[in-house]
């Protein structure tokens, strides 16, 4: 046994075909090595520092090369060529749901994601998104009023304005706020079911024990998906929302089950990171009161009351736009971990090296959106930087490199509904209030937020001053 582990070890370290990439030390050896990284929290800061220390392809697992190059971003998530195709997800990263459901996000099948991206774009389209904009109007305006008259219940100073972007997604969704509370525990339980897949048995044996934490959030997570599809499916409506679009849509039909993964999926990848984004631009809004000032003229001077801001009139908002892009940028929502994908029949060359087949792949998001070589001053919060006119807009910096809802024929399909929650609550919340204080002596954003496939943010207290009445 010592003899076959010792040889094993060797072949991993030497004669592997992709032991020429240089990695941490324990990296070649064991999954387990990549895992553990992940679930302590840090591996966008590790992973990024790797890349610093070894280039731009590092073995982060026995088969698995993380890059940070926009050129491998191409390659690995594009559309294919003739010669090769588009890579596949990596069944391992993109597990089936607890109730073995296949959805958007976890189906490696091409023709069956084919299928339910066509049944899933329209509702996601800026057309039917703008015939809808009531909801996205009511809702935020909701959270305006709400925000101005809450007092904190712990008795600090300030609300926890992360808890309150969490409701708003989720209340413009139309979901109920508890879901919200759910989700956060079960981003993190996620990472773990995905980690104990690399063992056999293990994944079974937890389906079979459910431990407590797993009830309380992955399977509470897909029960209230469940209720919420049976809920909708029994209800008589004209709106024309997300389910209606999947009901009418040509092809074969979703089974309820199907329909309940969606939603599932739809909540995790889609209201939380638009409430990730909005508590991590508030953070660097608050650090930068510049950004913070000019962005509050240009949408008070542009709009005498809340009612005047649409999302037609905000995509004319320049610097608005900036703030997000940057947002985006400097934390990424969904940029925390690894999008695998596994390398086809035959390998293909990617970054200038060749690349076995089924070799597992990933561009690590953070570390290119971190990388000098891309961003000019990369750990600063810039707006001015995505403006072509002003100083900080020449500085050559490369924004294509920045792609937050991910590129190809897996991109992200709730791109626009994102842009459109973005834009309305920053605009409204900052037209309405001044940040008059927030707790910058406590919490560094860097510092405290954990990043597992999504982010575990740290409470962001303000006090916010009404700009219109002057009261805090």
């Amino acid at each position: 046994i010592v003899l076959t582990v010792v040889l094993r070890a060797v072949y991993l370290r030497l004669l592997h075909p992709l032991a020429r990439f240089p990695g941490p030390f324990l990296a070649p050896y064991s999954n387990g090595f990549w895992y553990h990284t992940i679930l302590a929290g840090r591996g966008p800061w590790k992973n990024h520092g790797w890349h610093q220390k070894w280039g731009p392809i590092v073995r982060i697992a026995p088969n698995h090369l993380s890059f940070n190059s926009h050129a491998a971003q191409k390659v690995i998530y594009g559309f294919g060529t003739r010669t090769v195709p588009s890579m596949v997800k990596d069944p391992i990263f993109f597990t089936p749901e607890v109730d073995h459901s296949m959805n958007i996000i976890n189906e490696t099948d091409r023709e069956e994601h084919s299928r339910m991206r066509r049944m899933l774009s329209f509702a996601f389209s800026t057309s039917n998104l703008l015939e809808n904009e009531d909801v996205l109007t009511r809702r935020t305006d909701e959270f305006v009023h709400q925000i101005g008259h809450l007092q904190s219940p712990d008795g600090k100073r300030g609300i926890n304005i992360v808890h309150q972007f969490n409701y708003v997604t989720f209340n413009i969704m139309e979901y109920r706020y508890h879901w919200a509370d759910v989700i956060v525990n079960t981003t993190y339980m996620n990472d773990v079911m995905r980690a104990v897949c690399v063992i056999p048995g293990l994944f079974s044996f937890l389906e079979w024990y459910k431990t407590d934490r797993m009830k309380t959030s992955l399977y509470r997570h897909a029960e209230y998906a469940t209720e919420h599809t049976e809920a909708r499916l029994k209800k008589i409506t004209s709106r024309k929302d997300f389910m209606f679009h999947i009901l009418t849509s040509k092809g074969p039909k979703a089974t309820e089950l199907e329909i309940a993964s969606h939603f599932n999926v739809i909540m995790m990848a889609g209201a939380v990171t638009t409430a990730t984004f909005l508590s991590g631009v508030t953070y660097y809004l608050g650090q930068n009161r510049a950004a913070l000032s000019r962005l509050q003229h240009e949408v008070r001077s542009r709009f005498s009351s809340l009612a005047e801001i649409t999302s037609k009139a905000l995509m004319e908002c320049e610097y608005l736009n900036a703030v997000v892009e940057e947002g985006l940028r400097i934390y990424p929502p969904a940029g925390a971990g690894h999008l695998s994908r596994i390398v086809p029949k035959g390998g293909c060359e990617i970054d200038g090296e060749w690349i076995p087949e089924g070799t597992r792949v990933s561009v690590h998001a953070w570390s290119v959106l971190r990388d000098p070589i891309n961003f000019w001053n990369p750990s600063a919060f810039i707006p001015e930087r995505w403006l072509k006119n002003e100083f900080d807009g020449q500085r050559g910096d490369r924004l294509e490199t920045s792609l937050p809802f991910s590129y190809g024929p897996r991109g992200c399909l709730g791109r626009n509904l994102a842009y459109l929650e973005m834009r309305m609550v920053l605009a409204k919340m900052f037209w309405q209030y001044d940040l008059a204080w927030f707790n910058s002596d406590e919490v560094d954003w860097e510092r405290d937020t954990k990043g597992y496939t999504l982010w575990e943010k740290p409470d962001l207290r303000v006090l916010l001053r009404n700009a219109q009445t002057g009261q805090v």
